[in-house]
């Protein structure tokens, strides 16, 4: 690329930033209105929008010498003109190569970003839409590339450097329909998406690296808090203790006054925690506003009839999260139209509308956000799951006839496992559900499945709203405190002795008609109990205490047994640094109030630690009875 260009102008690098922003902004709306368009082209309003979008791209794009973009979104323009004079009779197809001009200016706007610019074949797509500019137009009768469709799976165009997050996002999802695949968004006015807000939003542009320095800043603040806090209250105790002995009016004055002060501060620091917290917040519809078209795509792929509904797309969880669950719900979702919704003659058969349905939904429950995938086709075999098990040597005919049905549902999470025998560019390798499991379990989550044979299947994947300050539990094994973060937590209970029963290689309890899978926390982390002469801790023996902590993680469930309950506290997690954090099972490091330093738990690692050492991976340590219960101690 020549020097010269704006690109490498220093004095345009201002204007070439908020060219990328405000590209990537109106690429975000500008798919579903393309997919809503194809639905209601008579809708004058949408046909305008789409038409100002795109001239603003062009213009920018001329301004900066980006000659290709320039040259594509004019043509693009031309076409929405005419549609805007009533000069086109628009047909559905035309909609796909609206679509394919749209991912070629997505591909031309990475370059920008990427400052290196490569020029790409743009023949085809341009005589496309100069055919339909001029009314020679036929369906089918031009082949279009497709520039980059991972990068549209994936998510689209990214921003270079640090990413920008705005304080009032507006990015839920736009009614989209097709032919063969449509969108809606529960609860919403037609055309609500179509036009332009004539009140401009009172926001402003943050780099994400700001917020992330001062959710470090407000992380410092609440250890100084809690250590605060634990002061004031050794000095209350002392002071009670010796009232009596001492007369010390004024300093029994002086300490209320600073318990009053200390309140204000606590009180102060949360309220400035959660506004720091809530300003890396950002919709999950910019994730669900993504699936529209690769819906719309598939059903196409598939001679299938698919409609998508989204509901929730404005709950928020944190920033980095959403970048996160792309992957598993992408994978969610096409395993929804390529292995669950049947094609329309099947469905006929079987008494179906011959539409499928898929619905996406978000919700919030307490520190958690909740996502549902659900289709309404032909649901999970457990039979046929069981059957493709003992075909792979996943299990022994005996191990699959003693498997329930809400256990064999687990078996799509195994690694290469799949019913498909025609391997595609969907599905077949085995590889995508494994991958749901795998990154719901680094981000902490869970997923359970609810299935009825020739009525469909619902996944229900359960996070945490963030990953930064944590309720945890903290429990003790031996003379090691750990916290356990709550959100993994099920509940805790206290163990009785024979409670613990010894099953093939391992031990397990039975609980609430579930039979659980122990790790003992002394012995998975070498922690070895004070009193008991080199003994490893948590050893129930007659008459001593212990307790199972309830875990769960993805859809994995064990008991973590340790020695003691100590309290649930606010914590901080920590990095370990370069040299300690490739500890297993250690997720960070925390401050208590007393200054003592412990360490968090990374429930998920401990888990498949176990089941790496056990060399065992069986049904006994699957959730089969649905969401975990309320945590409770």
């Amino acid at each position: 690329m020549d020097e010269q260009h704006p690109l490498h102008d220093d004095s345009m690098q201002e204007i070439v930033e908020s060219f990328v922003v405000e590209a990537t902004e109106i690429y975000d709306g500008l798919e579903g209105d393309l997919l809503q368009l194809e639905k209601t082209p008579e809708d004058e309003e949408l046909v305008d929008s789409v038409f100002r979008d795109v001239h603003t791209v062009k213009g920018t794009a001329g301004f900066l010498d980006l000659e290709q973009l320039s040259t594509l979104a004019h043509r693009f323009e031309e076409v929405l003109d005419a549609m805007r004079d009533q000069e086109v009779d628009f047909e559905p197809a035309m909609t796909d190569v609206m679509l394919c001009a749209f991912d070629h200016m997505k591909v031309l706007t990475q370059q920008v970003i990427d400052r290196e610019l490569e020029p790409l074949d743009l023949e085809p797509v341009l005589d496309a839409l100069e055919a339909i500019n001029e009314g020679t137009f036929e369906a089918g009768a031009v082949s279009l590339p497709d520039p980059d469709a991972a990068d549209r799976a994936g998510g689209g165009v990214a921003e270079g450097g640090d990413e920008l997050v705005s304080t009032d996002s507006n990015n839920g999802a736009s009614d989209t329909s097709s032919d063969d695949a449509s969108t809606s968004s529960e609860g919403a006015e037609d055309g609500d998406d179509s036009g332009s807000d004539s009140t401009a939003p009172d926001t402003i542009r943050v780099e994400v690296s700001r917020l992330n320095q001062l959710m470090d800043l407000v992380g410092e603040l609440v250890l100084g808090r809690n250590r605060l806090l634990q002061l004031i209250t050794e000095a209350r105790t002392e002071h009670d203790a010796r009232s009596g002995a001492d007369d010390t009016p004024r300093f029994g004055s002086l300490l209320t006054e600073l318990e009053e002060a200390s309140d204000k501060v606590d009180y102060t620091t949360t309220n400035l925690q959660s506004a720091i917290m809530q300003t890396r917040m950002v919709e999950v519809g910019q994730v669900f506003g993504k699936f529209p078209r690769v819906v719309r795509d598939l059903a196409r792929e598939f001679d299938k009839q698919i409609d998508l509904t989204v509901e929730g797309e404005d709950t928020e969880l944190d920033k980095s999260l959403v970048e996160e669950i792309g992957d598993p719900l992408l994978h969610l979702v096409r395993n929804a139209a390529d292995h669950g919704i049947e094609p329309p003659e099947e469905r006929k058969e079987k008494g179906k509308d011959p539409r499928g349905e898929i619905h996406l939904s978000a919700s919030h429950a307490g520190n958690h956000i909740i996502i549902e995938i659900a289709d309404d086709g032909a649901g999970l075999d457990p039979d046929a799951l069981k059957q493709k098990a003992v075909e792979k040597n996943v299990l022994s005919e005996d191990e699959a006839k003693d498997l329930s049905d809400t256990e064999a549902y687990q078996l799509i999470f195994r690694p290469g496992f799949s019913t498909t025998e025609e391997v595609g560019q969907v599905s077949g390798r085995g590889v995508g559900m494994d991958v749901v499991k795998t990154n719901l379990a680094e981000l902490n989550g869970t997923i359970d499945i609810e299935s009825t044979p020739g009525e469909g299947t619902r996944f229900t994947l359960k996070l945490p709203l963030t990953l930064a300050i944590l309720q945890s539990m903290l429990v003790r094994a031996g003379t090691e405190t750990f916290a356990v973060p709550l959100y993994a937590v099920s509940e805790a209970v206290r163990l009785e002795p024979g409670m613990v029963e010894t099953i093939q290689k391992g031990e397990v309890i039975e609980h609430r008609d579930r039979v659980i899978p122990v790790m003992r926390l002394g012995e998975v982390l070498d922690v070895q109990s004070p009193d008991a002469g080199g003994q490893r801790a948590d050893r129930l023996a007659e008459g001593d205490d212990a307790y199972a902590v309830i875990v769960s993680v993805a859809h994995r469930r064990a008991a973590l047994v340790v020695d003691e309950l100590i309290s649930q506290e606010e914590v901080v997690i920590k990095s370990l640094g370069d040299y300690l954090k490739s500890v297993s099972g250690i997720a960070g490091s925390t401050i208590l109030g007393d200054g003592q330093v412990i360490m968090v738990l990374d429930v998920g690692e401990l888990i498949q630690k176990e089941e790496a050492i056990s060399g065992d991976e069986t049904p006994d340590a699957v959730d089969a009875e649905g969401p975990p219960a309320a945590p409770s101690a």
